[in-house]
């Protein structure tokens, strides 16, 4: 609560009272079994500094903020809420729902169910990525996995790629990063089944190729290579001693083939279903107030995020089985009433012929009187 110009002098201030009340009952075994205490002590051990000098007192000096953990203590009264540089301050839910990938009307969508299925509340400093593996086991243990997964690239690295594939779930996501610019990618090569290049943007075929491990190595001739207009647009390959040489790794290779597959068509129509997640996040928000809890502490965050979750699929349930028996009242009333109309039909039908019937009776008898004067007269 003070002026931008009086900041570092203030920080000053209250680091060297800091330390100078730990240090006061550091020796004190009932007060350093404080709570209060021991946050006091963490604070200033993920803040601070002290340099000390025998000939003078030892002087508290602030850490840069970039020698801050992420996780460091944010709010004395939550020790286990951590930062965020996006986010701020608190925690981060990971959410995964099911969702539908077919053009349906507003009727049929009414009628479609989409649920939460994964809920884990984390600290606000863990990185996305690492979540969507545990996220894929969970969702199987409980019955719940899914073939395909649509996230965003942070969900999406290599790593998270290659072992989702080998739980037998697909990961639908955009590469991380870009082509380095005025490089040629490594997609414009032209490689084999198994992962070696069968020739270069100009069409040359490589004098050999190695491989070791992950990694591989693509010669081409000098000569192919030095006047090559590709050369000069870019083309990844460096010159050695004998030959101009293409090098790559196996993760390399999968990630060009993905930057390849995310400008077709098919992919774009699949991965544009995944904005759906981002009207669940408000809706998780704007109806059960989960950024603003009462509570405090990992546990209750944890056991209040996944009660709301749980609670907007409740919402969503009743929406769907009003929308079915809604729908359903309205067959059985338009059965109803086509079955009035075929009844009332009826009831007119008969009521007019029986007026006419005396009319009937006497064109009856005449066509009979006629037919016996025709006789007759025969």
């Amino acid at each position: 609560m003070v002026k931008p110009s009086e900041t570092p002098r203030t920080l000053k201030e209250v680091s060297t009272d800091l330390f100078e009340l730990i240090t006061l009952f550091s020796k004190e075994a009932r007060v350093t079994a404080m709570h209060s205490y021991k946050l006091m002590a963490r604070i200033f051990e993920e803040q601070c500094h002290v340099v000390e000098d025998a000939t003078k007192k030892p002087e508290v000096f602030m850490k840069a903020p970039k020698e801050i953990p992420a996780d460091s203590l944010q709010n004395p009264s939550d020790p286990d809420a951590t930062y965020d540089g996006h986010k701020g301050q608190g925690y981060q839910v990971q959410l995964i729902e099911t969702f539908s990938d077919k053009e349906k009307s507003k009727e049929d969508k009414a009628q479609t169910l989409n649920l939460i299925t994964h809920v884990e509340v984390q600290e606000a400093c863990d990185s996305d990525a690492k979540a969507l593996i545990p996220a894929i086991e969970a969702t199987k243990k409980q019955g719940l996995g899914a073939k395909e997964i649509l996230v965003d690239s942070l969900y999406g690295s290599d790593a998270n790629v290659t072992e989702a594939k080998k739980r037998g779930v697909e990961i639908i996501s955009p590469a991380m990063g870009s082509n380095r610019e005025g490089k040629l990618p490594l997609s414009s090569f032209t490689f084999t089944k198994r992962g070696k290049v069968a020739s270069c943007p100009g069409g040359h075929i490589p004098v050999k190729t190695k491989h070791k491990k992950e990694r591989h190595t693509a010669h081409f001739k000098v000569e192919h290579c030095l006047h090559c207009p590709h050369l000069q647009e870019g083309c990844p390959v460096k010159k050695g001693k004998k030959y101009y040489s293409l090098r790559y790794s196996d993760k390399e290779q999968r990630i060009a083939e993905r930057r390849v597959l995310e400008e077709t068509g098919a992919f774009k129509e699949k991965y544009r279903w995944r904005a759906g997640v981002e009207a669940t996040m408000s809706e998780y928000d704007r109806r059960t107030g989960v950024k603003n809890l009462r509570v405090r502490g990992f546990e209750a965050v944890r056991f209040c995020a996944t009660l709301k979750a749980a609670g907007i699929n409740i919402f969503r349930a009743t929406a769907v089985q009003k929308a079915l028996s809604h729908g359903k009242e309205a067959c059985e009333r338009a059965l109803l009433s086509q079955k009035q109309t075929i009844h009332t039909f009826i009831v007119l039908k008969r009521r007019f012929l029986n007026k006419f019937d005396p009319l009937r009776d006497i064109l009856t008898s005449l066509a009979r009187f006629c037919g016996n004067v025709a006789a007759r007269t025969i």
